[in-house]
């Protein structure tokens, strides 16, 4: 067995001066860790030009576990040229999804209430038709028991814009 000595280094853990000595694509990925690791929230803005943009990516979505590198990757690599470009594009990534969820949850939300209105509109209105018809056959009854048009309409609250018409 050879021995041979190995350094390993927490990427995320790396200080300015040691990211200063990287002269290769690498740089901009441990810069990257390394403002992730103080800021969860951070959104890349390193203006540096990425001169192996297909390997820092496919780096970043095996070392992140973030397949939206991948798909930058494999859709539209052209056009990227720094983190700036990679923030960007997830970004626009992230708005189109965001738009597609409210679109559909919009929908959904419109099916629902859709539904609940025409249930209560369909209701009152059914109450409100019962209501009108059982006055009318109890205006009916009235008038075949002699009481006049005008009081058997006045007893019964029918409305003057009501036909009465079969």
């Amino acid at each position: 067995m050879n021995d041979y000595q190995m350094h390993v280094f927490e990427v995320a853990w790396l200080t300015e001066e040691q990211i200063s000595h990287f002269h290769s694509d690498f740089k901009v990925v441990a810069n990257f860790f390394v403002q992730k690791r103080k800021n969860k929230d951070y959104i890349p803005d390193d203006p540096t030009e990425i001169r192996h943009v297909d390997e820092v990516l496919k780096l970043l979505q095996v070392m992140t576990g973030d397949r939206r590198y991948e798909e930058i990757f494999r859709k539209k690599k052209e056009g990227v040229h720094s983190m700036c470009d990679v923030a960007e594009r997830l970004e626009q990534m992230g708005i189109a999804k965001g738009i597609e969820i409210g679109r559909n949850e919009g929908r959904t939300e419109g099916k629902i209430e859709g539904k609940i209105e025409g249930k209560i509109e369909g209701k009152i209105e059914g109450k409100i038709e019962g209501k009108i018809e059982g006055k009318i056959l109890v205006y009916r009854n009235l008038c075949r028991e002699g009481f006049d048009e005008k009081e058997a309409r006045r007893l019964t609250e029918l409305p003057e814009d009501v036909s009465l018409e079969q």
